[in-house]
Order: C-alpha cells, then sequence, then structure tokens
C-alpha cells in the first residue's frame, strides 16, 4: 500500500484560485514599480548573482546578528530544502519518484534526512520567535497581528508535513526513507497502532491541509507586509553596485520631449522616484535593523528608517488602490452602453485623476515628516544593517533635492552654509585669500605658482613641469597632492591636523603640494543637503582643477584628511569626467609610511584611546584599521573599542549637511557618542574626520570632561615622530 493524496485531481481548484488571489493584488505591485523612473541596473549580471548567493543564500547582513540571525536562516534555508517535499505533496508522489530512480533511492533518502532536520529547526525557530515577540520582545520590533499571522502559517506547514510524512511511513513502514526520516521515522512508531487504513485517512487529512496551507500562504503574500518573502531576492540583485558613497547624479538640463511635462528635480511623489527604491517599500521586513543604530532614532528624534518604508508602502498600496479604481472605470467606459457611455465616461475620468493624485501625493508629510527629512546624517547605518539591501539613504536625498530645488523648503540654517559655498567657496564664508592662512610659517609649496625652494636649489625637477606616468599602483610614486578642505583651510582646530600632516609628509620626505586658492569646496555638503546644483557647480570647478593637476603637473595621487572630501573625489567626481588619479585618505598613508620605517614614533605615550569611525571613512569606504594601527604604533598607545565600532559605529552627527543644522529635538547625536567613548574611561578621544573632531570636542565641552582630549591620528603620530618640530620647507638633509 502506497501513500497516496485522495480526490487528487481536485487540487486544480486551489491551485487556480491561490494564483488568481496572487496575481489580482501582485500586478497593481507591479504597476506602481512602472510609473516609477528608470534606472539601469540590468549590468554587470555575475556581480548581481553573487549578491544573491552572499545576502540571500547565504543570509549574511542577518548573520551579523547571530541569535534572530541563525533562526531566520534556519527558517529560510528550511523552505528551500522542503520545496522537495512540499513539491511530492503537490504532485502526489511524483517528485519522490524521480529523485528516487536513480542510485535506489538514496538521493530521495538523503533529501528526506535534511528536509526533517529543518522540520525540527523551523519549529523551534518559530517557536523562538514567538517568544522574542511577545516577552523580551526588543524595541525596534512591533507587535503586529500580521506577523503572528504568517508564523502561524509556517508553524503550520511544516507540522501538517511532519505529521502527514509519519502516517505515510505507517502506510509503508518498508520505505527505503523511513529510517532517514529523524522526525518522520519516530513519530510513526508511535502511530503505529492505529492502522494502515486509519493511517491513509490521516495522510489524505493531513496532505490535504499541508496543500491548502501552502498555496494560501502563497496567495497571502501579496496582501502581506511580508511580502518581502519573495520581492527582498529582487531587491538584492538589482542593488546598486556603483561605489555606495556615491549619490546618483541628476541631469540638471534634461529637456521634456515634446508634449511632456517639465521634469520634476528630485523625488515629489511616488512616480518620481526610481522603480527601484519604489520597490524597497515592498521589500521592507519591518525588522527595525535600519533604526537600531541609527543616530537619530537612538536620540529620540522623529526620524526613523523603518518608519520611512512603512509609510512609503502604505502610500503604494494608496495608489494601487486609485490605479485598480481607474482600471475598473476603463472597463466599464468601454462596455459603456447609450446612456450610460458618458457616465462611464465620467467615471473613467475621475478615477483617472484620483490615480494620478496618487501617485503625485508629496512624499514629505505623508511617507516621512518634513522635520524627519532634515534630521538624517546620511551615515549609512541603515543601509548597512537592511538585510535585504534597501536604500533608505538614497530616498531621503531624492526627497531632499525636491524641495531644496523646486520649493526653496529647507532648515532656515542652511541658507548661510549655501551661500556661503556659492560666494566664496567654503561653508564658513571665509574668503579664499584665506586658504592658505593655516601653512603660514611652513612655506608649503603651491602647484603652479611657487616651488618648493630648498629641494628645487638641490636641483630637483620643478613642480609646474613633472609629468608623471600610469597613476594607478603605488600611490607614492608620483606627485602626491595634498587635498587641505574647507575645515582644514578655515577652522582653527582642523588647522593644526593639516599643520601637522603637512609636517609628516615633510619627515617622511614625500614631494607634496596643495592647489591653495585654487582649492574649493568639494560640495559634499550641499550635495547630501539635495542643493545638487550648487553642488555640480562647485564638482566641475573641483573636476578642472584636478584634471588640470593632473595633465600639466603629473598628480597621481590626492590625499585628503577629511573623509567627506575623500569620498566625494574618489567616488562622485568621476560622474563628471575626473580620471587618472587615485584618491586616499590620510590614515592610509600614514600607516603605509610607518610601515615602511619612513616615519618613527619613537617619543613614549601612555594612553588608552578611545577610537571613533567616521561614517564616510569606514561604511562607505571600508577604511577601519589604518587609523587604529598608526595610533597604535605610538609606544605606550593602546586602542579601547567602543561597544558600538566598526561596522557598526555611531556617527557623531555632522554628516548629510548636519554641521550646519541645529537638533531641536531628543538628545544631542555628538553628546551620545561621547558618552559611549566615556564609558570606557579612555584617556583620548581619536579620529580621522574634521568634522568627527570638532563634534566630539563640543561634545566632551558641554558634558565638562575637557579632560579627555580629542585627536586626530595625525597629530598622535606627529607628537610621537617629533614631525611637529621640524620645517615643511627644510631640506630633507637637514
Amino acid at each position: 500500500m502506497e501513500p497516496s493524496i485522495p480526490f487528487y485531481p481536485l487540487i486544480v481548484v486551489p491551485i487556480a484560485a491561490a494564483a488568481f488571489f496572487f496575481w489580482r493584488r501582485a500586478r497593481w505591485h507591479l504597476a506602481v514599480l512602472r510609473e516609477g523612473r528608470p534606472l539601469d541596473r540590468f549590468d554587470r549580471i555575475p556581480d548581481r548573482i553573487k549578491s544573491l548567493g552572499v545576502f540571500v543564500l547565504g543570509q549574511k547582513r542577518l548573520l551579523q546578528d547571530i541569535g534572530p540571525g541563525l533562526t531566520h536562516a534556519f527558517v529560510f534555508w528550511g523552505f528551500i530544502v522542503l520545496l522537495a517535499t512540499t513539491g511530492n505533496y503537490l504532485t502526489n508522489g511524483l517528485v519522490e519518484t524521480i529523485v528516487a530512480w536513480p542510485f535506489g533511492g538514496f538521493l530521495w533518502s538523503v533529501t528526506v534526512f535534511f528536509a526533517n532536520v529543518f522540520v525540527a529547526l523551523v519549529l523551534a525557530s518559530v517557536i523562538y520567535y514567538v517568544v522574542r515577540r511577545t516577552v523580551t520582545r526588543p524595541a525596534r520590533l512591533a507587535l503586529t497581528r500580521d506577523a503572528f499571522v504568517i508564523l502561524g502559517l509556517i508553524f503550520s506547514i511544516v507540522l501538517t508535513e511532519w505529521i502527514g510524512d509519519a502516517f505515510a511511513y505507517v502506510i509503508e513502514p518498508d520505505s527505503h526513507s523511513r529510517m532517514w526520516a529523524v522526525m518522520a521515522g519516530p513519530l510513526s512508531l508511535v502511530l503505529e497502532g492505529i492502522g494502515q487504513e486509519a493511517a491513509a485517512v490521516g495522510y489524505g487529512a493531513f496532505g490535504w491541509a499541508h496543500i491548502l496551507l501552502v498555496l494560501g500562504f502563497g496567495a497571502y503574500l501579496p496582501y502581506s507586509k511580508h511580502l518581502h518573502i519573495i520581492s527582498s531576492e529582487p531587491n538584492v540583485y538589482f542593488r546598486n553596485l556603483e561605489p555606495r558613497g556615491a549619490l546618483r547624479k541628476m541631469d540638471l538640463e534634461a529637456e521634456p520631449d515634446e508634449g511632456e511635462e517639465l521634469p520634476i528635480f528630485g523625488a515629489k511623489g511616488l512616480k518620481d522616484l526610481t522603480w527601484r527604491h519604489l520597490a524597497d517599500g515592498l521589500a521592507c521586513t519591518e525588522c527595525g535593523r535600519c533604526m537600531e543604530f541609527c543616530p537619530a532614532s537612538m536620540t529620540g528624534k522623529t526620524l526613523s528608517p523603518k518608519h520611512l518604508m512603512e509609510g512609503l508602502r502604505d502610500q503604494i498600496v494608496a495608489a494601487e488602490t486609485a490605479l485598480a479604481a481607474a482600471a475598473s472605470a476603463q472597463r466599464a467606459w468601454k462596455g459603456g452602453a447609450n446612456g450610460g457611455a458618458a457616465a462611464s465616461e465620467d467615471a473613467l475620468g475621475l478615477a483617472r485623476g484620483r490615480a494620478e493624485e496618487a501617485l503625485s501625493l508629496p512624499l514629505m508629510d505623508n511617507v516621512i515628516p518634513e522635520e524627519a527629512v532634515w534630521q538624517c546624517t546620511t551615515c549609512g547605518w541603515c543601509v548597512e544593517g537592511c538585510p535585504v539591501l534597501i536604500e533608505h539613504v538614497d530616498t531621503i536625498v531624492e526627497i531632499r533635492r525636491n524641495a531644496v530645488l523646486e520649493e526653496s523648503r529647507f532648515p532656515k540654517e542652511l541658507n548661510a552654509a549655501f551661500r556661503n559655498m556659492e560666494n566664496a567657496g567654503n561653508p564658513w564664508g571665509q574668503p579664499k585669500s584665506a586658504r592658505m592662512d593655516w601653512a603660514k610659517g611652513l612655506e608649503v609649496p603651491v602647484l603652479g605658482q611657487t616651488d618648493a625652494p630648498a629641494r628645487a636649489a638641490q636641483g630637483d625637477t620643478p613642480w609646474r613641469t613633472i609629468h608623471a606616468s600610469a597613476p594607478a599602483g603605488d600611490p607614492l610614486e608620483g606627485r602626491v597632492l595634498f587635498w587641505i578642505g574647507c575645515a582644514g583651510a578655515f577652522d582653527d582646530r582642523n588647522r593644526k591636523v593639516v599643520r601637522a600632516m603637512a609636517q609628516l609628509l615633510r619627515q617622511a620626505e614625500v614631494p607634496f603640494a596643495v592647489l591653495g586658492t585654487g582649492e574649493t569646496c568639494t560640495g559634499d555638503p550641499a550635495r547630501r543637503a539635495g542643493n545638487e546644483y550648487l553642488y555640480q557647480m562647485l564638482a566641475e570647478e573641483n573636476v578642472a582643477a584636478l584634471s588640470a593637476a593632473h595633465a600639466e603637473h603629473g598628480i597621481s595621487t590626492v590625499v585628503a584628511t577629511c573623509p567627506h572630501c575623500f569620498n566625494t573625489i574618489r567616488n562622485e567626481y568621476p560622474q563628471f569626467g575626473l580620471s587618472g588619479i587615485q584618491v586616499i585618505h590620510h590614515t592610509q598613508l600614514l600607516d603605509r609610511l610607518v610601515v615602511e620605517g619612513r616615519l618613527v614614533p619613537t617619543e613614549h605615550h601612555e594612553a588608552v584611546v578611545a577610537y571613533h569611525d567616521a561614517c564616510y571613512l569606514g561604511r562607505y569606504n571600508e577604511v577601519y584599521d589604518e587609523g587604529r594601527r598608526v595610533v597604535e604604533s605610538v609606544p605606550g598607545q593602546s586602542v579601547v573599542e567602543m561597544d558600538l565600532h566598526h561596522r557598526k559605529g555611531m556617527c557623531c552627527g555632522a554628516g548629510g549637511a548636519r554641521m550646519w543644522m541645529e537638533e531641536h529635538e531628543g538628545t544631542r547625536i555628538n553628546h551620545k557618542r561621547v558618552e559611549q567613548a566615556l564609558e570606557k574611561s579612555p584617556d583620548e578621544i581619536a579620529t580621522a574626520c574634521p568634522f568627527c573632531l570638532i563634534m566630539l570636542r563640543d561634545g566632551t565641552t558641554d558634558l565638562d570632561r575637557t579632560d579627555v582630549g580629542v585627536r586626530d591620528v595625525a597629530e598622535l603620530l606627529a607628537d610621537a615622530t617629533g614631525a611637529w618640530n621640524r620645517d615643511v620647507a627644510a631640506s630633507p638633509d637637514a
């Protein structure tokens, strides 16, 4: 006697019903995505397939939090393995017949073994999730009915398969796979006493229950907030493969085609987002990982990346309802007859208007509150923490772009920063003539204006006539351009940092020059604040200066002390034609110079140093350990890690143009970060970013802890090598 699903031909009815209800909602999801702006994410297919392996099959992001991550992986991997055994129910044993045919049934036995192992793991994981959501619930997890419906369905699907398989082994006790069924096998021994006929009834009942639950689960997904089960895979596949620190370039001179409306800058409504960023709202798992270490969420502000995605999905659902109504009106209009035709046409016009209104409904104040839009520091934690690779920062910046460029709607504090960048080329509003004030007394060579007198006197080739070869490779093979940045040039505290760096370069005998007044703000604050027009104006000026430096003076490497300048020049200026120049951060260069013995820290400095990761250096550009190694190269110094460090490092609060905005809600972000550092009882706090330096210093001052110094990595190294005592213009032999 073989197990069989009774009345099996009737399966076409629930399959058809499930397909109908699935498509009934899924097609409107696709309809909204089609309304989004185009975006080319169809290139680099091997890399995209690799992303599926790493982030979907490998569950990389989830496994960073081992408890819930591992249980989620068990459920995910379990569903993949159980596809074979569930398919066996749906095909009434056909899958087993095919798989068991070669090797005398061995392959099917192995399949059964792994399926049974995952039956146990999935059941245990669901119980873990119920306890976690009801007893030990983290603040980031919401207690929703939908979550328990999904957990109940998953538990029931696996349970019915387990019991159904046990009944099958009672019916067919000599099955080769029984001894491999580590869950269903033992249960079948308990059920043997009921006899084969009763077991056949039980198998039929649980088989049909399993089939209906699986089909019901699939049909329910498009209506559920757990749509991510099928939408996360394409979301990962169509991830951004460009440098993470590069925002999308806007075409500010785009002309509409004949008959089309003028283009909208940024994103005002749903239709102004790209289809991939609309898909983010449908892929969100509501796990809350994006807000766990979000500096705004952590300090009691309105902004929550999770709520942004929930709001986006709610607006998408509203648009879907309007599109469905318009489609119904379209069908009524086509079927209208006699007097009803005019009424149908009126209804069609009204429905189409409402659909267009839903797609154009402002995102600001509907999807996300206005104050939340400007609370984002663009630190990238939300993107780093999201297991399905949602791009929250891009969406927020697009909303900012629309607010700034279309409505001039932004915090009043940004007025001065925008005006200063436009008129003076820096957010501080200082005159260009003051850009070299930091170097007074150092005789720093300025590219195209002066040479280093001492080196030229020794017969060295003047700067303006040097032409380097291929820039890729060793950053020290050609001439080095030291990018000072606005903070280094105009902020008194950060002037000490660039002076230290200049003297370290001279001590290590690295030939370098600066642009002097030829340098202007990279535009990072303008771009992150949404003022793409101002950013592009500044970017084009700098790209022209850097390209000329490369072509006329052989500059092959740019070194920057500011991670924001470093990120912008390295990742965003290629959008405007910059090429042939390698961009490195000063921690990377200092680390190399120490390793090569060209900088030798000899002065002993007994200190425990808490190291703060700059967001645009770490999360955006994967530079974490170089600065730590430089700090620890000083005799007596050791690095102590804050609880949030490396990829989980907390923002100082200055990114995303927040440096020039006030915090009006919750705890100040820099205070929170300084408190985290002080928990480790450090002697000093080290960082490698001028904005972080300012924010952390202000934090220690506000908290009356000026006894804990805030230093840049370059300053700590210059103390230990004695570089502070050397004149930049002095001969290397002096």
